[in-house]
């Protein structure tokens, strides 16, 4: 609490404040004076004192005695101002001035009645602090004169005393070496139980303290201490073996403690997991300027917990493990041990694995000899990335990923010691205890591991019979391997005969070599001599060819197996850059030049014998160009088994392709060889069609030189380039619908006309035509199946279905880049628009395209011009399919009609009411080619083959009736009911517009019943409809001019009737040619 004494505004304040509180003063009050201030202010008073009452008082004295504080207050006139009642003098003050003279007394006295307790004891408590400061000073004075006197005695001379501390020096001396041999007596004892509880890193240090200490000068001389020597040595050497085994164990994974390190394989995994445990990672250089070495020991101190069992933590034990071999200093043996033992440990590590996933699969693999499916097998053997069945592709996969696993652990684990030995080797030239340290690089260590994963690769896609040299290996070593059974053990001791005494001696000096050890070594059982066995591995390093043993297969090799193969490969080799992110990936033995002698000299060799079997398979045989089983779950009709199966090659090719995304030129030529040769099969399809004769008989003329093939007129004419421009600007064809009736009229006149000028005014044969409804529809389905197949080819080169995987995505991205290099061309932009259609596919074919939808066949430049023309070529081999069809179809009209013209009779004595026989004929046989088209083709090319057809009708009736000998009405009424029966037949396919330009044929012989005046009449009434010469053709049959060229024999009056009729046919036809010069002027 403050004083409030001190608290005043000025320095006045406190001075008088002082001369007021020495002045025992009790004023005396007037009677009145307590009658009321003073007993209400009595009974206000607290109970305990506080500077309230006196900061009040001093507050008043402040506001209205102000002057009384200065320093040349005068208090004599002050005390005269008081008396004085007088005008000038202050006596009406001076009441006020006595009851602020009694508050200032009250509060003071009740301030020093609160506080004068503490006051009284403080004086006391200095008392005593006085006599202690007194007592202190007195001991120090005694103890300077002892101290004087002490040194005035030990600077006295007394040569007793100096025997005395030698001999007590000597006799500390031979305690210590007494505790000292005591210690190193129990120090195996001690060193064993660290070893078997594997606190080894403290183990080392007790070894090697123990060592320097029994090998000092002072030690050296006692005789005790040499069995204690040997057997440190000896533990020394036990304990560099066991730390060597150890850390193979760990590395390898052979212990249980390193499980968590890898992981066992899991339905449809596709990638590596991430492992969790990881080693801890030592602070680079680079990372912080001002940081401190991350090799220095004082920064870094690995420290041992001996109540945890080190093993829990693989990666901490094996640096617990470097750091006792750098205590023994045995780092440079351990890294040649690790180097030299490296070969054999991952052999060991995939046989162990192949053991594992056999045990794992063994029901497994005892349903892979049960038969499959037919019809699925028939899917799938096309699919290199999918013809195994899925037991055979799990038991691969679990092998594969699991080993991986394990190899990724195994180099993770090497990446870890060879930092620790850096780290080491960085600590070690410190101390100047190693003058060098060379520590393995990492190609070391990939080398074997390497040629393990080539060995797996290489034995699960191929024979043994089938000896694929590697262009890094020398003649002379291939030709020896391929001499020889890999699997074939060439001897083994165990099947050596055994001799009684040579083992009778060997036991013999076993016994006594263990007696002699177990007398060395402390705690040293022979009992178990496998025990003894696993305490190290001995190392051939002039025979390390492991590889040349070979492993067992789980599954038959198989060039199919590479759709299992390359995943978890491609998987492995990507994390591998994450393990070892510095690595030099483009030296020779770099990741990328691995896989690059790989694809070189095993993958693609035998993905291309594999690729040409497969089109052999499916393109020769009699059922190539049959139905697919499955067709309905790519299209709605039917497609050619061959195209279906080499569709399946060609994408899993794409996918191949991404999944190993190196020489890709030789996956893109390989699909053009896929491409190149289905259409010389497609080709050698389509001539075997359309050839006349027998289908044997002209296939063996087509191998023997394809061009005697005599193929029918609707296949030759479909190779026409006029006729081929023509039908390719029909819009049906090109699903125009912006074409007027005018120009799709003028199109199919232009086509009569080139049609007429291709038969080149001669009859057709009926060897010419087609009448097998099989070979039109095998015309439909291939059409349909080329059709379809360059779809599908376009939609593998369009980036639009591009999703999924890295490589993929930059596939997509140089195709962007180079899709502008240069404009496609017509016949290329003609081919795109079948990938660009909407064509409506079931809902099973869409689930089988979603598989697809990472497939892209990437292609620029010359290649992909080379793709555009050949499948330009696809479409051009198509569209003559489809062109034939509707060739034939008019071909048949042309054939029948000429017939039912030229041969049939229209002279006729009876009404008829059939049509022509001939013209049934056509009618069924149109029917029949519609329910061919039907049967492959969708409506859009019905329209187009029958499209024209009713037109060609009519110019063949008309511009044929030339051909027609007599006729009469009745023969004008049968001709009418052939006309009536084609229209009826073409308006169940053909659109009605169409059917209705067959009434120009009608009237056309309508004309006939009319008569010579008639027809002149109609043509002054309407106008003429036909042409001059067909007009003269109808006036020629009404007045019966072909009569004169019948060779029928004619009496008197026949033959003046006949020039009767001629005489009146040349005056109709003068008239007729007056008519009609009338409209053309």
């Amino acid at each position: 609490m403050s004083n409030p004494f001190l608290q005043s505004d000025s320095p006045q304040l406190s001075s008088r404040s002082k001369t007021i509180v020495r002045k025992n003063y009790k004023p005396s009050l007037p009677d009145d004076y307590y009658d009321d201030y003073a007993e209400e202010q009595l009974h206000q008073q607290p109970e305990h004192g506080d500077f309230s009452e006196f900061e009040a008082v001093l507050r008043e004295i402040h506001n209205g005695w102000q002057f009384m504080l200065e320093d040349d207050f005068d208090p004599v006139s002050l005390t005269l101002k008081l008396m004085d009642d007088s005008s000038v003098g202050k006596k009406r003050d001076y009441k006020l001035f006595e009851r602020i003279l009694y508050d200032l007394d009250m509060a003071l006295k009740t301030i020093v009645n609160d506080y004068y307790r503490g006051f009284n004891n403080s004086i006391g408590t200095f008392g005593g602090v006085l006599q202690y400061i007194n007592d202190s000073s007195t001991r120090v004075i005694q103890m300077q004169t002892n101290l004087r006197k002490c040194k005035e005695e030990l600077l006295e001379k007394r040569n007793d005393l100096l025997s005395l501390w030698h001999k007590s020096q000597q006799h500390k001396e031979m305690l210590s070496i007494l505790e000292t041999m005591q210690e190193l007596r129990t120090t195996p004892d001690k060193i064993e139980r660290m070893m078997d509880s594997k606190h080894v890193l403290a183990a080392a240090k007790l070894l090697v303290n123990s060592i320097k200490t029994a090998v000092g000068k002072d030690m050296m001389q006692i005789g005790a201490l040499d069995d204690i020597r040997r057997t440190l040595n000896s533990q020394k050497n036990t304990l560099y073996d066991m730390l060597i085994e150890e850390l193979h164990n760990h590395i390898y994974l052979k212990n249980s403690y390193s499980d968590n390190r890898w992981s066992v394989y899991t339905q449809r995994q596709q990638d590596l997991p991430q492992i969790t445990i990881k080693p801890r990672t030592f602070k680079q250089a680079n990372e912080e300027k001002d940081a401190p070495d991350m090799f220095s020991v004082e920064n870094d101190i690995l420290a041992e917990d001996p109540d945890k069992d080190p093993e829990t933590d693989s990666y901490y034990y094996m640096e617990i493990i470097m750091e006792s071999l750098c205590v023994l200093n045995e780092i440079p043996t351990a890294l040649e041990t690790i180097k030299e033992r490296l070969a054999v440990e991952i052999h060991q590590l995939v046989d162990k694995t192949i053991g594992e996933v056999e045990e794992r699969n063994h029901d497994r693999s005892m349903m892979t000899s049960l038969p499959r499916e037919k019809n699925k097998d028939e899917n799938d053997i096309y699919c290199l990335d999918k013809a195994n069945s899925e037991t055979k592709n799990e038991i691969l996969k679990d092998f594969l990923w699991t080993l991986y696993s394990k190899l990724e652990a195994v180099l993770r684990g090497h990446r870890f010691v060879e930092t620790c030995a850096r780290r080491v080797k960085k600590v070690v030239v410190l101390r100047a205890s190693l003058s060098k340290l060379n520590v393995y690089h990492f190609h070391e260590i990939w080398r074997p591991v390497q040629q393990e994963i080539r060995s797996i690769l290489q034995d699960y896609l191929t024979n043994q019979d089938q000896a694929i040299v590697s262009v890094n290996e020398s003649s002379h070593v291939s030709q020896f391997r391929s001499k020889r059974d890999k699997k074939q053990q060439l001897f083994s001791f165990g099947e050596a005969l055994g001799d009684d005494d040579l083992e009778d001696t060997y036991d013999t000096i076993k016994n006594q070599l263990y007696t002699s050890f177990k007398k060395q070594v402390s705690g040293f059982d022979y009992s178990d001599p496998f025990k003894i066995a696993n305490r190290s591995t001995l190392i051939d390093k002039y025979a390390n060819d492991i590889s040349s043993k070979g492993h067992k297969l789980l599954i038959k090799p198989d060039a199919y197996n590479v759709s299992v193969l390359l995943k978890p490969t491609m998987a492995f080799l990507h994390r591998l850059k994450e393990v070892f992110p510095n690595y030099d990936d483009q030296n020779e033995e770099g990741f990328a030049s691995f896989l690059d002698d790989f694809a070189v000299n095993v993958f693609l060799p035998q993905i291309e014998e594999k690729v040409m079997q497969l089109i052999q398979h499916a393109t020769v045989g009699l059922d190539a160009f049959q139905d697919a089983r499955d067709y309905k779950n790519y299209s709605k009709y039917p497609i050619a088994k061959s195209a279906v199966a080499l569709i399946s090659v060609v994408q899993s090719l794409c996918r191949t392709m991404h999944t190993m995304p190196f020489h890709t030129d030789e996956y893109v030529r390989l699909i053009e060889v896929v491409l190149l040769k289905f259409y010389e099969k497609c080709y050698q399809k389509f001539y075997s069609t359309v050839a006349r004769g027998s289908a044997a008989a002209t296939e063996q003329q087509q191998n023997n030189n394809g061009a005697d093939v005599k193929i029918s007129t609707s296949g030759d004419w479909a190779q026409d380039e006029s006729l081929v421009g023509l039908l390719a600007q029909n819009p049906f064809f090109n699903d125009d619908s912006k074409s007027n009736n005018e120009f799709i009229a003028a199109l199919n006149q232009a086509e009569i006309t080139m049609e007429i000028k291709l038969k080149n005014d001669r009859l057709l044969e009926s060897s010419e035509l087609i009448f097998d409804s099989k070979k039109l529809i095998a015309l439909g389905r291939l059409y349909h199946t080329l059709k379809w197949f360059v779809r599908e080819i376009w939609n593998l080169r369009s980036t639009k279905s591009m999703v999924g995987s890295s490589s993929a995505r930059l596939l997509s991205k140089e195709l962007q880049n180079h899709k502008n290099e240069e404009e496609d061309s017509a016949q290329v932009k003609n081919s795109k628009r079948w990938s660009n259609e909407d064509v409506v596919e079931p809902a099973v074919a869409q689930e089988a395209r979603d598989d697809f939808d990472t497939t892209l066949l990437p292609l620029r430049g010359e290649i992909a011009r080379r793709f555009d023309t050949l499948l330009t070529t696809y479409q051009q081999l198509a569209e003559t399919c489809l062109f034939t069809l509707r060739l034939e179809g008019r071909c048949h009209t042309m054939y029948y009609l000429e017939m039912a013209i030229r041969e049939g009779n229209y002279h006729l004595e009876d009404e008829t009411y059939e049509p022509d026989p001939y013209v049934i004929t056509l009618n069924a046989d149109l029917i029949e080619l519609d329910d061919c088209i039907n049967a492959s083709l969708p409506p859009k090319d019905e329209l187009f083959a029958f499209d024209g057809v009713p037109g060609l009708i009519v110019h063949i009736l008309i511009a044929e009736a030339t051909y027609i000998k007599r006729l009469n009405s009745n023969g004008v009424q049968k001709m009418t009911r052939n006309i009536l029966a084609l229209q009826q037949n073409l308006s169940n396919f053909v659109p009605l517009v169409q059917c209705s330009t067959m009434e120009r044929a009608r009237e056309y012989y309508q004309l006939f019943n009319l008569g010579s005046e008639g027809m002149i009449r109609s043509i002054h009434e309407s106008g003429p409809k036909f042409s001059f010469d067909e007009y003269r053709i109808i006036l020629g049959l009404i007045h019966d001019i072909n009569r004169d060229h019948d060779d029928e024999p004619r009496n008197n009056e026949q033959s003046q009737e006949q020039r009767s009729n001629s005489s009146n046919y040349s005056e109709w036809l003068m008239k007729l040619d007056e008519v009609m010069a009338e409209y053309e002027h």
